[in-house]
């Protein structure tokens, strides 16, 4: 048996609950391995300094990459000065929905949560300014994680080990993720 897997008891049934993200994952190393989250961090820094300036010149929409990252700008905590971050978006309900394997370390989440007014984002080629709103809800970080799983599976199978042939909603456990992975939700000002 996976050790991701956990025997339940349903109706007087044995049934098997997959649990999310799969061990050797991006994200299940991410929340769960401090040596793998520096070096993963590291490179994140470098390729963000060119995602950001890429996507400042217009160069990333032009290549399609709005659809799936957009550029963050919030105020900085210490320094007051604008930041930066090229960040992975889903659309969610029509709500821009951003998922943090840093949790509420991120940068930029310490960020909006000490100058909240000064959130902007650039989505391909629109920039607007921002209202953050953080997704504390159980059931709604589990509708998040469900939408995701549904809407991309490709990714979610690279990310959490969720493969769409085997893996069902009824089955899955995305308790981890609800403990560890921030949500944030983007609304338009």
């Amino acid at each position: 048996m996976d050790l991701s897997e956990t025997p339940t008891m349903d109706n007087s049934t044995a049934s098997t609950r997959r649990a999310f993200p799969k061990p050797d994952t991006m994200l299940f190393e991410l929340v769960n391995n401090p040596e793998y989250k520096k070096k993963f961090h590291a490179r994140l820094q470098t390729a963000n300094r060119y995602f950001a300036f890429f996507y400042k010149i217009r160069l990333l929409p032009i290549l399609g990459m709005g659809k799936q990252i957009m550029l963050l700008t919030t105020k900085g905590r210490s320094s007051q000065k604008m930041r930066d971050f090229p960040i992975g978006y889903y659309l969610i309900d029509g709500t821009i929905h951003v998922f943090s394997g840093w949790g509420k370390g991120a940068n930029w989440y310490k960020n909006i949560i000490a100058n909240p007014k000064d959130v902007y984002l650039q989505v391909g080629f629109r920039r607007f300014h921002a209202v953050p709103e953080v997704v504390e809800g159980i059931e709604e970080l589990q509708h998040t994680d469900e939408w995701f799983v549904i809407c991309c599976p490709k990714v979610a199978q690279r990310l959490i080990g969720w493969n769409p042939h085997r893996d069902s909603l009824e089955t899955s456990d995305f308790s981890m993720m609800i403990e560890k992975v921030l949500v944030v939700k983007f609304h338009p000002d």
